[in-house]
Parts: C-alpha cells; structure tokens; sequence
C-alpha cells in the first residue's frame, strides 16, 4: 500500500470575462435609458417641454408650470422709468464726531447746478383781473421772495410738474403750495424749495372794485419766468447779476 498523501484541492476555473462587445452593448442601453429618463420625465417636468406628449398624460408638466421662474431681464430698449434723485428738502441732521471734536450737521443746504439769478417786477391789476407769475425750476432749487401789494388779492401758490402722475399725462395737472380764495393777502414773503422740475409761482386776482399795484422781489435758481395774462403765455427772462457789465456797488453803513 501506498503511503503517499494524495490531494483533493482542485484549482477554481477563472471567472468569465465580459467581451467589449458586451461591455459596449451595456453603455449603449444605459445611455438609451438616461434619453428616454430625460425626454419622458425630466424635461417635461422642471422645464416644461413635452416632444412626445408623455409630460402632459402623467401630470409632468404641471410640476413645471407650478415652479417659480426667475424674471426676465429687461430688455435694452426698455428704459427703466426716470426718476429724480435730487433731495427737495432741507432736513438738518446732527451727527456727533467719533473723535470728540465737533459735531457735523448734515442737510442744512441743497447744492444747486448753476448761479442764481433775481427778478423784480411791479404789475398793475385791474379791477377783477388775475394774472400768473411762475418759475421755471429744477428739483430742490430755491427761491427767495417777497411780494407787497396795494391793495388785498386773493393768490394760490402753485406748480406744473414737468412728469405728470400716471394717469396724469396730457391733462391740466397741477399742485397747490399755498391757497387764499376767500379772505387775500397784500404781502408774503418766504422761501420756497421746488418740490419737482417744472414752473412754479402764483396766481393773484383782483376781486376789488379798484386797481391794485403789485410788486415782487425774487431771488433763486431758476431759468425763465412764466407770465399768464389775459390768456396769454409769454417767457419772460429774469435779471442775471452775472451778465452786468460790472457787479453793483453798494456802500457800507456802519451799525452802532
């Protein structure tokens, strides 16, 4: 009899292989799997676009209407509305120094875009007569006035915005600053800052029996003056210090 130890292990066979022929089929139907993934669920559902229809019979493409969208750009042809940035009122803030010198006070003043210029005019109105004196202005332009009369007038202070309100356009807009229709003044004197671009001043109306002379001071930064008399328009143009051959010579008086 034989001694000898024979062995039972037996070497496990290789496994199969795959052929590239099968690893290329397998690419190709998941790649067909992912197309019909994308055009039957996924297009109709976040974009909303439906070639075969498919999006529609599942609801898919409810999703997609549902979901918010961002706006669209404004196109270049379309102008943002014009709006005015200029302050239109004075309105003194104190700001207290981080370094304990001292304080800053912000908004007392409105910088203006050109010189200014004054204007004075004495005007007689006739019994029952009115009449229109008015400023062209940029917003947040001063004026400073002071109007004496003869005798009482009845006077609304008031201005026509260049940009109408919506809705406005092509009408005969106008607001009212300051209005005395029933009692009258013969005198005002103040500071006026526009409150938009376009004309402002006033209206007087004689409603005596008698004339009354009329006289008015202004100074400020405007262009022109509107006059309204008698139905008629006429742009008037306002005294520019600048434009003297030389500047006024005012002598000094002492105060005591």
């Amino acid at each position: 009899m034989s001694t000898g130890i024979v062995s039972t292990d037996q070497p496990t066979p290789p496994g199969d292989v795959p052929s590239l022929k099968t690893l290329l089929t397998a690419t190709l139907v998941a790649l067909l799997v992912a197309a019909a993934i994308l055009v039957v669920v996924v297009l109709p559902a976040e974009y909303g676009l439906d070639p075969l229809g498919t999006g529609r019979r599942l609801g898919l493409t409810d999703i997609a209407n549902a979901s918010e969208k961002p706006a669209l750009p404004r196109k270049a042809t379309e102008e943002a509305p014009v709006t005015e940035t200029v302050t239109a009122s004075i309105v003194p803030v104190l700001v207290l120094s981080p370094t304990g010198d001292a304080p800053t006070m912000k908004g007392t003043f409105i910088t203006q875009p050109n010189h200014y210029q004054i204007d004075s005019r004495e005007i007689t109105l006739a019994p029952k007569e009115g009449m229109e004196i008015k400023y062209n202005m940029k917003k947040g332009a001063g004026l400073l006035y002071s109007w004496t009369a003869s005798g009482i007038l009845q006077f609304e202070f008031h201005g026509e915005p260049d940009v109408k309100p919506e809705g406005k356009e092509g009408t005969d807009y106008y607001e009212s600053y300051e209005l005395d229709r029933t009692v009258g003044k013969n005198q005002e004197y103040g500071t006026f800052i526009a409150p938009s671009t376009g004309i402002h001043g006033w209206f007087w109306e004689n409603t005596s029996a008698s004339e009354v002379k009329l006289k008015l001071v202004s100074a400020g930064f405007f262009d022109w003056v509107m006059q309204n008399r008698k139905n008629k328009q006429t742009a008037l143009k306002p005294m520019d210090l600048y434009g003297l051959p030389s500047h006024p010579t005012v002598p000094d008086e002492i105060s005591r």
